[in-house]
């Protein structure tokens, strides 16, 4: 992500949560370089949001839905992605195959 999307998200951001100086909220973020920028910062403590930055490598203790939500997510769409490879040889999976392989996710669970 890039500094100016990262500005973009939190301008979606202010404004869904409706925060403000009086009404603060907390945004819990990975340690990418991107939400490190002195515009981001400002614009953030200018609308209420106080920015908790989660060390680099740090445990799933800190990061809970890393093991209990993306992991497995990651592990299923793996699995699903090397199923239709398996079952498909010879093709290249398209950007068409990536929404239907996503989908059996929901259906299968």
């Amino acid at each position: 992500m890039k500094e100016t999307h990262f500005i973009d998200y939190l301008k979606h951001f202010v404004n869904h949560v409706r925060c403000s100086k009086t009404k603060p909220v907390l945004l819990l973020l990975d340690n990418h370089d991107s939400h490190l920028s002195i515009e981001g910062l400002n614009y953030s403590k200018e609308n209420g949001v106080t920015i908790l930055s989660f060390p680099p490598h740090c445990s799933h203790k800190l990061q809970p839905l890393d093991r209990s939500v993306y992991g497995p997510l990651k592990k299923y769409i793996n699995s699903a992605f090397d199923s239709w490879m398996v079952n498909n040889l010879g093709k290249t999976m398209t950007i068409y195959e990536i929404p239907n392989l996503n989908s059996l996710l929901f259906a299968n669970n």
